[in-house]
């Protein structure tokens, strides 16, 4: 039997989204059309887009009109975070500055690239000890420093990699002070929190559908309507002229159907996941302890500190008594280097290699749990005995 224990990577597709994506599918085959079209398989297919979109902007605290169809949270994180940016410096060409917190996700983190090829500058907030990050001080309600330069702030709800919930609202509050627009990514926080667009107080939120139970390759880019956005992949004027090209309407029912199902399922979940975050943590082997402290995290995401700096070996330990988990961010998979946010809340090199993510999703168990507490310490013995190797090799080649 095989224990999934990687939610913040990706979740099982939910049956209903698998139903939704089915019968939307076969309408479309059974009366074709592009949802541009006039003829009736047109106008079919653009009423279930339609119905798709008003769903969502209703699980989202949105209009349906502030819903952009996209192939994940990494294309809406891309489109939200530059999009935006190239719009506010269009309106104001003082407005150069982007600003992010040290937590966020490599869609929206690698950006920089794309903004210093762009003439941005690009700042990056500092983490705290808690993994939370820290804002900047401010005078008169104003970051003096920012003075009028800001084009974006980008905050992430929750950590992908730590599970830390962000400050976001004050965030937003800050960034709209200095008159930037303000981004977040919700990924990781729909299925514990209760995510509102309006009340969040940002302009532009990110979704991806895979989070929640849909199918990879559709998310959503929620944008606060008349905000300025410059797109850079230009084309038939999709989805506000933003996002261009043939919206996948089989996906977006399938998105729409798991993201409500999740919505609903919310207060039962946030329950189960602190109880069975509580039990986890309650019942580790002594040299194993949370990095991050309660009163900060998601109930979803457990980031464990262990006594090895060998994931590789942890990880493998677990593979093969049937346990599914990750070391980080699991967009690092297959790459063994230290977690830069935990070395960002001040912890050594050695520390930030020996970090694991347990993952919770609706599916989860407390045998599940229990079967990864009775897995762990010979997965850390695992990764202890390759840092006795790996020490003594060095020993070698220092004496050498």
């Amino acid at each position: 039997m095989s224990v999934y224990l990687d939610h913040a990577a990706t979740t099982p597709l939910r049956e209903c989204a698998l139903e939704a994506w089915t019968r939307a599918q076969r309408d479309l085959s059974a009366s074709p059309g592009n949802p541009a079209a006039l003829h009736f398989g047109g106008r079919r297919a653009r009423r279930m887009l339609e119905d798709a979109r008003e769903q969502v902007g209703a699980c989202l605290g949105a209009d349906m009109h502030e819903v952009i169809f996209t192939s994940g949270a990494t294309e809406s994180d891309a489109l939200g975070v530059m999009a935006a940016a190239r719009g506010m410096r269009g309106r104001d060409g003082a407005r150069e500055l982007i600003v992010v917190s040290g937590l966020e996700h490599d869609a929206v983190a690698h950006q920089r690239e794309v903004a210093s090829r762009e003439g941005f500058e690009w700042e990056v907030l500092p983490v705290d000890a808690g993994g939370v990050s820290e804002l900047p001080v401010t005078v008169n309600g104003a970051r003096s420093s920012w003075d009028g330069r800001l084009a974006l702030g980008s905050m992430t709800l929750v950590s992908s990699e730590i599970g830390t919930i962000q400050p976001v609202e004050e965030f937003a509050s800050r960034v709209h002070a200095d008159g930037g627009l303000a981004h977040s990514d919700v990924a990781q926080a729909i299925a514990t929190m209760d995510v509102s667009f309006r009340r969040m107080g940002v302009d532009l939120v990110s979704v991806g559908g895979h989070k929640v139970g849909a199918p990879a390759g559709v998310g959503v880019l929620v944008a606060t309507r008349g905000i300025p956005m410059v797109t850079d992949r230009p084309g038939g004027g999709h989805e506000r002229s933003i996002r261009s090209g043939t919206p996948d309407v089989a996906g977006a029912c399938a998105l729409a159907a798991a993201l409500d199902e999740t919505v609903r399922e919310r207060p039962a979940f946030a329950r189960r996941s602190r109880e069975l975050r509580e039990h986890l943590l309650t019942h580790l082997p002594l040299g194993v302890e949370a990095t991050v402290g309660e009163s900060a995290a998601s109930s979803a995401i457990i980031h464990l500190s262990l006594p090895t700096s060998r994931p590789e070996a942890v990880l493998m330990a677990f593979d093969m008594a049937g346990i599914a988990v990750s070391a980080g961010s699991a967009c690092h998979a297959g790459v063994t280097r230290p977690s830069e946010i935990v070395m960002a809340m001040g912890r050594s090199e050695e520390a930030a290699l020996g970090v694991l993510r347990v993952s919770l999703g609706h599916d989860t168990t407390r045998a599940d749990i229990d079967a990864f507490l009775g897995a762990l310490p010979s997965a850390i013995r695992a990764g202890a005995s390759l840092d006795g190797v790996t020490h003594a090799r060095n020993e070698r080649n220092e004496e050498g």
